[in-house]
């Protein structure tokens, strides 16, 4: 079996199955303490930032298997975007990710007042986008504006019938693979306390959640979209067919993964 250095070094390969969008800039920064990177692209929408969140089952992924992907959708959307390599399980187990999220996300509070503050969370991300609304709702500090989510894990349970309905269709994750990490990743926390599909929301930023339908995690979706869609009016799911698990990664020239950046260059330009 791989240790998780090397699950990590397999996982970035992932940045070099096609070339980052040459046009978009990128620089690294520590913000409020936390590693991240800035992906500028040319003629950037004025005083909007979007928070990339990467999945990678809380354990994997870096700006080496994400960056030319974020590079592409900085393009798209005209948006400076913000990649945090947040702490990663099983070194760093629950809560030091999602404090490091929340960390960024209060100094870009401070430092760009005026913003317009947006996330995009995939996979394991998605999940922690969850948790950080729900902080943020805490603090009652001012809400991002609008949310998208490629493929998110938020129901760390492991156990909606999406694992087994989908399990010949997805190749990528399995009850074997999300198990063990939602393991590592908690370590000991509670469950109930902790999972991001049983935390208490008063409401939600503005939403656009996408999903294939050949994965495991089909359920976690459509799960969660039933909960916001009661919270805020302005939540969309859209079902893309005969997708695997966060598809873009793979290959954004698709067909499917250009109408994935379409979509969300429309939501977020939607909103005022």
């Amino acid at each position: 079996m791989k240790n998780i250095q090397q699950q990590r070094e397999e996982f970035d390969q992932l940045g070099n199955l096609y070339p980052a969008e040459a046009s978009v800039k990128l620089e690294q920064s520590l913000v409020n303490g936390v590693n991240s990177y800035w992906f500028t692209p040319e003629n950037a929408i004025a005083d909007r930032i979007i928070i990339y969140l990467h999945g990678g089952v809380f354990a994997l992924g870096s700006v080496r298997s994400h960056g030319s992907l974020v590079s592409h959708i900085a393009h798209k959307l005209k948006t400076t975007i913000l990649f945090v390599e947040y702490a990663l399980a099983p070194e760093h187990p629950y809560p030091a990710a999602n404090n490091d999220v929340f960390a960024v996300y209060k100094a870009l509070l401070k430092d760009h007042p005026g913003y317009k503050i947006g996330f995009i969370g995939d996979s394991a991300g998605g999940g922690l986008t969850v948790s950080t609304v729900s902080e943020i709702l805490k603090q009652q500090l001012p809400l991002p504006y609008a949310v998208a989510m490629i493929s998110p894990w938020i129901d760390l349970k492991c156990d909606n019938p999406s694992y087994e309905s989908n399990k010949a269709k997805d190749p990528i994750l399995g009850i074997h693979i999300l198990g063990g990490a939602a393991k590592d990743y908690l370590a000991g926390a509670i469950l109930g306390a902790v999972n991001p599909a049983d935390l208490a929301l008063s409401t939600f930023p503005s939403l656009l959640i996408t999903v294939g339908t050949n994965e495991v995690l089909f359920d976690d979706s459509l799960n969660f979209y039933d909960v916001a869609k009661g919270l805020q009016p302005n939540s969309t799911l859209t079902i893309y067919d005969d997708q695997y698990h966060v598809w873009p990664l793979a290959n954004v020239h698709s067909e499917a993964s250009q109408r994935l950046l379409i979509e969300m260059d429309g939501f977020f330009n939607s909103i005022p």
